[in-house]
């Protein structure tokens, strides 16, 4: 599903001393930011988690852009894209990513990154648009969540409501430039978050067809499980526990993280 863009500005990365361009796109009426950095022949694409943004791939960013294409983007209702009242689900966010991979990376198809909850948007987008993705690297993620996982979507959702995106950024131990005054949309990405205990995507992983690269901390506060299930269940999947590390671990060891993906994505691009 493509949408409209335009060029909002251009700067000068400090994370990559390169070119950092600044873009959007428009897909059903919601402004979609992301940035573009490098000029390498492959694309690659990350999507954060929960209450982040572009900011949390700065690292990696610049241990990427000298060979790629690298594409940064806000989900909905986090950091620079806009904050849409209209609730969503996990098949809205896919497109939203759709949006984005089609507009910075043409017909080609693209690398996915996605951490957490972003990793959950990239298994939507292998599933339901696998000729967009020539490779995916799902990072602390889930295919599906237990009742208490739910819950806890379901406090942030209500703490955005009741009080505001500042609230859930302070909850979230967030940067506060992630997340708008207006916590309502927030709140529906939550919740999408949150229905993955009753409508999981594992059923749906046997469709995702491209080369596929799990990194989970073997100390994430989410545990392994979830890491597991998906490497069991998508057919060309290859499985890294992390020893000593945790749920951020491009944050907790940005250097081990980036030789992680540097060396999947080698074998990818050769790959395919």
């Amino acid at each position: 599903m493509r949408g409209t863009t335009r060029a909002v500005t251009s700067r000068r990365s400090r994370s990559t001393s390169r070119a950092r361009r600044a873009m959007e796109v428009t897909r059903a009426g919601v402004s979609l930011h992301y940035e573009v950095a490098g000029s390498g022949p492959e694309t690659v694409v990350l999507t954060h988690g929960l209450g982040s943004s572009v900011a949390t791939w700065s690292a990696l960013v610049a241990a990427l852009a000298d060979r790629y294409r690298v594409v940064t983007w806000d989900l909905r209702s986090h950091g620079r894209s806009g904050s849409p009242l209209a609730p969503c689900t996990v098949a809205t966010l896919g497109d939203d990513l759709e949006a984005i991979v089609a507009a910075a990376g043409g017909d080609a198809p693209v690398h996915a990154l996605g951490h957490s909850a972003g990793g959950v948007v990239t298994m939507q987008l292998a599933i339901a648009h696998p000729e967009r993705v020539r490779s995916a690297i799902l990072v602390g993620t889930s295919s599906e969540c237990n009742a208490r996982a739910a819950a806890y979507y379901e406090s942030l959702a209500a703490l955005g409501e009741r009080e505001g995106g500042a609230a859930v950024v302070r909850r979230l131990g967030a940067d506060s430039t992630s997340m708008p005054p207006d916590g309502r949309g927030f709140a529906h990405v939550a919740r999408a978050m949150g229905s993955l205990y009753g409508a999981p995507l594992t059923p749906e992983l046997a469709r995702v067809r491209c080369p596929t690269l799990v990194i989970v901390g073997a100390d994430d506060v989410l545990g392994v499980g979830g890491s597991v299930i998906i490497s069991r269940r998508v057919p060309r999947c290859r499985l890294e526990i992390v020893p000593e590390r945790g749920h951020a671990i491009f944050h907790e060891d940005p250097f081990g993280f980036a030789r992680l993906v540097r060396e999947f994505l080698a074998e990818a691009g050769a790959s395919g």
